[in-house]
């Protein structure tokens, strides 16, 4: 967390609430997320006005006037408000605008980034290069789908859809979420999956997704709103993190297992 829902929930907030705002001020707490110095960072950002909010995968990127762009990163547990004021000593980044609000981001682990690149070879960034075909992307049909089974065949169906060189935006979360409503067993083969099969798991995509940004996103980390507001897709997920549980379609209890050195959460009877 977050993953794709929250990072386009975050897009569009990033648009509906910070389009037109210039940024006066930029705080440095946390150097090592830039891929710069803080010294060569700020004169970039300064003076500039927020203009376009982009996503791939759970890589959230907002356009500047000046054609620079910030690529932000935020792993597991980074998250990001607009608050009235700063807390300078608190904020790993902090982006302070005209009106004397702030952007404040907090929480990215190691691995995270907060990098400023030019807006036109945003995605030619060595890191965001590596990333997969986006999983809300329109490109992202139901026959490249098929094809990226086909080619990685040989890999459990719940790592082909976390691995972000394949598909980006999914994380332990929806994979597990998107497999249950599909009906397909995680440790399964990828290329064990009938015509049927890749339909249904096409289909999951798409409802999972809406039904999560209906209830604002997951919160079962640390993923908030701008305003500070959680998510509660969390609290209507059927399988992840409900071990022992009960089904919520058929009673059977929730079973967990490793795969890739991650938990992977199902049902043994609604899923095949």
């Amino acid at each position: 967390m977050p993953e794709i829902v929250e990072i386009e929930i975050l897009r569009k907030e990033v648009i509906d609430q910070l389009s037109g705002k210039t940024i006066n001020e930029v705080i440095i707490n946390k150097e090592s997320l830039l891929n710069m110095s803080g010294e060569e960072f700020s004169p970039l950002i300064v003076g500039n006005r927020i203009v376009n909010a982009r996503r791939k995968g759970k890589v959230l990127v907002i356009d500047l006037s000046n054609d620079v762009s910030l690529a932000i990163h935020f792993l597991l547990t980074g998250f990001m408000r607009l608050v009235e004021k700063c807390d300078q000593d608190k904020v790993q980044v902090g982006f302070i605008f005209d009106d004397g609000k702030c952007l404040a981001i907090k929480g990215i682990m190691r691995g995270g980034f907060v990098k400023a690149l030019d807006s036109a070879k945003v995605f030619e960034d060595p890191t965001l290069k590596k990333l997969g075909i986006d999983a809300m992307s329109p490109a992202f049909t139901k026959d490249e789908l098929k094809k990226i089974l086909i080619k990685n065949g040989k890999k459990k169906i719940k790592q082909v859809l976390m691995d972000q060189s394949i598909i980006s935006g999914i994380g332990n979360a929806y994979s597990d979420e998107i497999l249950f409503k599909a009906g397909i067993l995680p440790m399964r083969k990828a290329s064990s999956l009938n015509g049927n099969e890749i339909d249904n798991l096409y289909k999951s995509f798409g409802e999972v997704f809406r039904t999560a940004e209906k209830y604002g996103g997951a919160s079962e980390l640390t993923f908030v709103h701008l305003d500070g507001k959680k998510g509660e897709a969390h609290k209507h997920f059927f399988v992840h993190k409900r071990a022992g549980k009960p089904c919520l379609v058929c009673g059977t209890p929730i079973q967990a297992t490793k795969i890739g050195g991650r938990s992977a959460y199902f049902c043994p009877h609604c899923q095949k």
